[in-house]
């Protein structure tokens, strides 16, 4: 990590923060330490969504399937998005952090983090240049 991503950025790995998606706040997950990331000539991290399972017909990706007591924010059942999985800019990130767009949150268990990093893996929706960096960065 860059000695300005260590000034500057409390985001750490595992870390959980709110962050507008449609005109409501998701929770995200923070999957890696910031690490520089030659592609964007910067630290980046690698972020995921958290989205609400609707009944069918709409689709959700099985992947990794969160409920209520697997984070506090979390209050029915919802689905890790991998399909809209991103790599964030460390300096985007602390601008979005400053201005209180992005929203600390409390951490979820070690097993349930592990269970939405292995998810990367699994689903059948992760793009390939973030299971790329998912595989260099956040195992």
């Amino acid at each position: 990590m860059s000695e300005e991503s260590q000034r500057t950025c409390s985001l750490k790995y595992d870390g959980y923060i709110l962050a507008p998606v449609g005109g409501s706040n998701h929770l995200h997950i923070i999957c890696n330490d910031p690490v520089y990331y030659a592609i964007n000539g910067c630290d980046c991290i690698l972020v995921v969504n958290i989205t609400t399972i609707y009944p069918p017909p709409v689709h959700h990706d099985p992947a990794c399937i969160l409920r209520s007591g697997d984070h506090d924010f979390i209050r029915h059942d919802s689905y890790v998005y991998y399909a809209d999985a991103i790599i964030w800019k460390v300096p985007n990130v602390i601008s979005r952090q400053q201005s209180g767009e992005l929203i600390p949150r409390a951490d979820m268990s070690e097993a349930t983090f592990q269970r939405v990093l292995d998810g990367f893996g699994i689903s059948d929706f992760t793009h390939p240049r973030i299971l790329k960096f998912y595989r260099n960065y956040c195992i």
